[in-house]
């Protein structure tokens, strides 16, 4: 995590974790630390994951994990302190309170509102094969981008992907996809790949997608080739395997994420619609 973001987190974390720090739990959560009784568990970060998406505090250093368990407790024991002196009965606590508890109350109903229409929409049936044609054969130029579609297996070191290299050309030439498929499920690193275990595709991609050295190698293999030699990037050592090379994006290549774009472009206007007919009903009145 770069250090300036770091410093927002844990300079606002106070603010942002203060009531959230009295006890309120999730059942299976992991307890970070119990304070008289009162337990902290990593949900109590949940606010400052809303605010920097970014942000997993089991991925931190170890040093900065404990800076923030450690404000996370003395919040805690100031909360406390405060209850006893009968803070939160005050005309000034319980005004903020009531107006703080009001913004997140109509945060979750703008939440639970978009939720209901995105369902109603979804309810009705979603973007067709026939539309996503139809819109990509009345956008042709938007797809007209010499791409690649290939499958990788990336490792951590040079020594290991040779190996995979040597088992390949191992492989009788009719076998040699398959045998990378196979491969790459079982020693592929790339957590995506590995998870949906689909033979490290990766899916068509433009030159400038991927990174220089790995956009170079496979924009320089022919279809149904792999690379002879491990391809070296910041995320380690790849072997790559053109499926296929073409000037402009094929439908069958692109349909799904074509039709999830349209869908989330049909979910996008029919919200806005719904909100553009609420503000020509309102009365609304500004300072700009």
């Amino acid at each position: 995590m770069k250090k300036n973001a770091y410093s927002t987190i844990k300079h606002s974390l106070v603010a942002t974790i203060l009531t959230c720090s009295l006890g309120l739990n999730i059942a299976g959560a992991k307890v970070l630390a119990t304070v008289d009784g009162t337990q902290i568990t990593e949900e109590v970060f949940d606010e400052i994951k809303a605010q920097n998406p970014g942000f997993d505090f089991s991925k931190l250093p170890k040093n900065q994990q404990k800076e923030l368990l450690d404000q996370a407790i003395n919040n805690v024991l100031i909360a406390k302190e405060a209850k006893r002196a009968k803070i939160d009965t005050t005309p000034e606590f319980t005004q903020a309170f009531d107006k703080i508890t009001q913004n997140i109350k109509d945060r979750l109903l703008v939440q639970a509102w978009a939720q209901r229409e995105i369902q109603a929409i979804a309810s009705k049936g979603g973007v067709t094969e026939t539309e996503a044609r139809a819109y990509y054969n009345s956008h042709k130029a938007e797809f007209k981008k010499p791409n690649v579609r290939a499958r990788h297996i990336v490792v951590k070191t040079e020594a290991e992907a040779q190996k995979i290299i040597d088992e390949l050309n191992k492989a009788p030439k009719s076998k040699v996809e398959s045998t990378f498929i196979t491969l790459a499920n079982q020693r592929t690193i790339d957590p995506g790949n590995k998870q949906a275990q689909n033979g490290g595709d990766l899916g068509a991609f433009e030159k400038e997608h991927m990174v220089k050295p790995f956009s170079d190698a496979a924009f320089a293999m022919s279809a149904g080739t792999y690379s002879k030699a491990p391809v070296k990037t910041d995320f380690g050592y790849h072997i790559i395997y053109v499926i296929d090379k073409a000037d402009e994006y094929a439908f069958d290549s692109i349909k799904q994420p074509l039709i999830n774009m349209l869908n989330e472009k049909k979910v996008s206007e029919t919200i806005k619609s719904k909100v553009d007919s609420l503000r020509a009903k309102a009365k609304i009145q500004t300072s700009l």
